[in-house]
């Protein structure tokens, strides 16, 4: 059985036993800091399970796309070399959310993998918690498990915890006897030894218990069910093979490979495991940056960027020379999309990320592998922490490359050595994941949000349909000058999705209250908190007040949120369909979109989306808001916009019949009343992300409007007669400067040469040569100029000792340098020179035999080093005949 008929035939049986079949969540985990990425099926449902969250359904279905590398999970060493440690794995599970518990998960399961899958019941062993009877009596009463299949285990290896608190609860696990060929002795025996025979595949969680702070442990109210099999290990059983990596999951994507690479896979050759790291870390890899995460040095792109110079290393180890991940990444979104069409939807922009990131990476491969052949000859059984810092800093080589380099020839690194180096340059950078950013869920907030909810009084969100509401307050809380207040209904917009929130007013019928809305925000899920000043009176929970929308701050908004819509549609037809989103800002004065591309947008690019952006403008096409479930959205081509959190239903914003977003914030009617649109700006805000600023209606004319004004002065500062004629004049003043420098250089020339004279009329003899030293004139680039004048002397005296001084005039350091020419003495040197008079002006300064330079004090203190040198280099001849 494939691994796609395997997750098919999954989701199918549990779709029709009434789940809802989910699609799987993104790899980087919404509004939760905890994770670096989703590692598991349940990651997506935790706000269900920890009761912050409804949903329509209340048992689901899912191949949940995972990773584990960096941080707790860190498999990253081992994968390609064990029989089942991924980078990237998919998890099929199945959650009860208060509906079935442990008589109906553990039906389910056997019925599944025995008469769908049709294992033999006789390869099957279950383990329960030693302390749960209720599940050992359902597997042996109800499915007719036997007793001798049974085994109770303790709490490290079936009690399952979300943390120190919150849910917890007992866990039933399902082993596959792979036979004796791969481990002597009984079930125990083999599960303890953690040999390959007894293979774990399907973990049943139940969650019927809370853990709380002091310890103590209180049942659950509506227990839940949380099971998970990876489909790899599934795989493996069904298809017979001894490893995950034989399994047509990753033998097609290496067979592939194989044929790029010229070299055939065997399971018995050494080369086995560089074809395993490369399929694996490209599964990783093309489904992290589909997920809109890119190579960087920190947090999750620097975890993708070890994954990918891993694999990248192993490629070279069989034999390619140049680019070639970029195509493993196409197989492996060749395999892959019909079961996730977002890879499909991705494949120009991953294959375009990853063959940039590999150009780079290879152009300091070769050298880095060279500096390090070199430092491990001398290495002895240590390889230095500084060396190994600068294989990073220098070479791009990920720690975790090197250590396994070094391991392959049986040499440690200084790893506490690497870290001081790493603290010292880059203390910063070198940190762990520090969370996806956002605001913490204040503890007071789920408390009234939960209560608000029990009692069917969540605030009511009017504000598309209307700009004003009377609402009761439910929630008032003082904070220094300002309150926190919550309405029983409200028309105004909590800051989500990129936008920030309404400002307005708020009154009474009576007149005795009035304040000021200074902002509103989305806390937690349900909840819409504005943040208001009061200016007349004050609030009383229950009291019914009328709050008003600022109607020009929000059509401004509304302006700029439709604005960018248009922006992502337009570089995804001017740039290509790899263009997504990377973040968004939505103000009354401007939108800032930042988006996915490997190099600057150019100027003619510009240009041309600006231009059809204004087209749709003047177009007045309709703008239409539905809303629609997220599934039925997403077939029909609507785009989700980046770090958002979807519910089931959504709100799709239709521009057209061209743009089509998910999005829940407030847009304009038509286009047209965006007005107009202008680039502000463009530039890099991290590797692989650009960001474009911009402004629409109001702010759009200000901005030309403003230009105009500059443009004005500058006309006038030109002496032009009107704007198109100010290039011309700039380039006649450029001409202008350009023939003053000429003639400048070349009265500089003709003093340097006069000045050269001078110099050499004032020589003094030397035993072997002749003292030419002297302090010029303060000067701009006095280094450069002092460089050229010494090399002049050189040339027209060989047999010359050099020493001259001079003050930088722009920067007011002095410098000394002392040269000795190629028929000079060979004592004193240059740089012997340059150290004697470097002690007199307070500087350092070095250099070769020939040629040595110092820096230091000027005014007196550089003439007295000078004249220094000058006595050395008198002394030291003299001795030296």
């Amino acid at each position: 059985m494939q691994g796609s008929h395997i997750r098919s035939s999954f989701l199918n049986y549990f779709a029709n036993q009434g789940h809802t079949v989910v699609g799987s969540s993104s790899l980087v985990p919404q509004n939760d800091p905890t994770l670096l990425f989703a590692n598991a099926g349940m990651n997506q449902f935790k706000d269900l399970f920890l009761g912050k969250e409804h949903r329509s359904y209340s048992r689901a279905a899912t191949s949940q796309k995972c990773v584990r590398a960096g941080g707790k999970h860190n498999d990253l060493e081992n994968v390609g070399f064990t029989a089942r440690h991924h980078t990237f794995f998919e998890m099929l599970g199945n959650f009860s959310f208060g509906d079935y518990f442990k008589k109906e998960a553990i039906h389910y399961a056997w019925e599944l993998i025995t008469q769908e899958w049709k294992l033999p019941k006789d390869k099957l062993y279950i383990t329960v918690f030693e302390k749960d009877d209720e599940a050992a009596e359902i597997w042996r009463k109800q499915e007719n498990v036997s007793s001798d299949r049974i085994f109770r285990l303790g709490e490290k290896d079936n009690f399952w915890s979300m943390g120190d608190t919150g849910p917890c609860g007992p866990c039933s696990e399902i082993y596959f006897d792979r036979g004796p060929e791969y481990g002597e002795g009984d079930f125990l025996t083999n599960v303890n030894a953690g040999t390959d025979r007894y293979m774990e595949f399907w973990n049943l969680v139940f969650m019927q218990f809370e853990k709380h702070a002091d310890g103590s442990v209180t049942s659950l109210p509506k227990p839940s069910v949380d099971t998970g099999a990876g489909l790899e290990r599934v795989a493996s059983i069904l298809q017979g093979v001894p490893t995950n990596y034989d399994t047509d999951l990753f033998r097609i994507i290496m067979d592939q490979t194989s044929r790029l690479a010229g070299i055939e896979y065997s399971a018995k050759s050494e080369s086995r495991f560089s074809f395993r790291v490369i399929a694996d870390h490209a599964r990783a890899t093309a489904f992290l940056i589909g997920d809109g995460i890119v190579p960087a040095n920190e947090g999750r792109g620097y975890v993708l960027r070890r994954i990918m110079r891993r694999a990248i290393r192993h490629g070279a180890k069989l034999g390619f020379r140049g680019p070639f991940f970029s195509k493993v990444c196409g197989f492996v979104i060749d395999q892959m999309r019909d079961a996730y069409p977002e890879l499909e939807r991705a494949r120009s922009f991953v294959e375009k990320a990853v063959f940039a990131e590999e150009e780079q990476f290879l152009k300091t491969l070769e050298r880095g592998l060279g500096l390090l052949d070199e430092e491990l000859q001398k290495a002895g059984k240590r390889l230095p922490g500084k060396v190994a810092f600068q294989l990073y800093d220098t070479f791009g080589f990920p720690l975790d490359l090197t250590r396994t380099i070094c391991d392959e020839r049986g040499i440690a690194v200084d790893e506490a050595g690497f870290d001081v180096a790493m603290e010292k340059q880059k203390e910063d950078s070198r940190k762990n994941w520090k969370g996806a950013g956002g605001h913490a869920l204040e503890a007071e907030w789920l408390k009234l949000a939960d209560e608000l909810r029990d009692s069917q009084k969540l605030p009511e969100f009017v504000g598309y349909e209307s700009g004003f509401a009377d609402g009761v307050c439910l929630y008032a809380k003082q904070n220094g000058d300002h309150w926190s207040v919550c309405f029983s209904k409200t028309p105004f917009y909590g800051e989500s999705g990129g936008q920030t929130g309404d400002r307005g007013s708020i009154t009474n019928a009576d007149g005795t209250f009035e304040a000021e809305v200074l902002d509103v925000q989305k806390p937690v899920a349900d909840l819409i908190v504005a943040e208001v000043k009061i200016t007349k009176g004050s609030l009383k929970i229950g009291a019914t007040y009328r709050q008003e929308v600022d109607a020009k701050i929000r059509a401004l908004t509304a302006r700029n949120h439709t604005a960018t819509h248009l922006l992502h549609w337009a570089l995804r037809d001017v740039l290509g369909g790899h263009v997504k989103q990377a973040g968004s800002l939505v103000t009354p004065e401007l939108l800032r979109f930042d988006f996915n591309h490997f190099q600057a947008v150019e100027e003619a690019e510009l240009q041309k989306i600006e231009s059809l952006i204004n087209q749709k403008i003047w177009a007045g096409d309709g703008v239409k808001k539905r809303v629609m479930k997220k599934d039925e959205a997403v077939q029909a081509g609507a785009i989700a916009f980046f770090g958002e959190k979807y519910g089931e239903e959504v709100r799709v914003i239709s521009v057209g019949d061209y743009s089509v977003e998910l999005c829940g914030g407030t847009h304009v009617d038509q286009s047209s009343d965006i007005h107009l649109f202008k680039v502000v700006s463009e530039g890099s805000v991290a590797a692989g992300v650009r960001r474009i600023i911009a402004k629409t209606s109001i702010g759009a004319f200000k901005f030309l409007n403003d230009r105009s004004e500059q443009l004005k002065q500058v006309q006038a500062a030109v002496k032009a007669m009107n704007p198109e004629e100010i290039p011309m004049r700039l380039e006649k003043l450029f001409q202008t400067e350009r023939d003053l420098k000429k003639a400048l250089e070349k009265f500089e020339g003709q003093a340097q040469r006069v000045l050269i004279d001078q110099l050499i009329a004032k020589k003094q003899l030397l035993t072997g040569g002749v003292l030419i030293a002297g302090k010029m004139d303060p000067m701009p680039d006095a280094m450069k100029k002092l460089r050229d004048v010494v090399d002049q002397v050189r040339a027209q005296i060989p047999d010359s000792v050099v020493i001259l001084g001079a003050e930088d005039s722009e920067n007011q350091k002095a410098f000394l340098i002392a040269a000795i020419g190629s028929k000079g003495p060979k004592k004193p040197d240059a740089n012997q020179l340059v150290q004697e008079g470097a002690k007199h002006m307070s500087g350092k300064g070095g250099g070769k035999p020939d040629f040595a330079q110092a820096g230091g004090q000027g005014g007196q203190a550089l003439q007295n080093a000078i004249d220094a040198a000058r006595r050395f280099a008198e002394s030291g001849s003299a001795g030296s005949a």
